[in-house]
């Protein structure tokens, strides 16, 4: 479900847009996330509720 499935079986480009859209969220938030005005703990927090949040939405295995 939500999956890219390759004649191999495979899921190489379901991977990579899944990066593509990681990397799209990183740089959008880059400029926030590497502030010297804010402490690493809200960086952190500002990384893993954005950025990862994308990169494991729908992946439940």
């Amino acid at each position: 479900m939500g999956s890219i499935i390759d004649e191999h079986g495979g899921s190489d480009a379901n991977v990579k847009a899944r990066i593509g859209k990681t990397r799209a969220a990183f740089l959008h938030l880059k400029n926030i996330c590497i502030s010297k005005q804010l402490s690493t703990n809200v960086s952190v927090r500002i990384f893993n509720m954005s950025v990862n949040t994308v990169l494991l939405y729908r992946t439940e295995t």
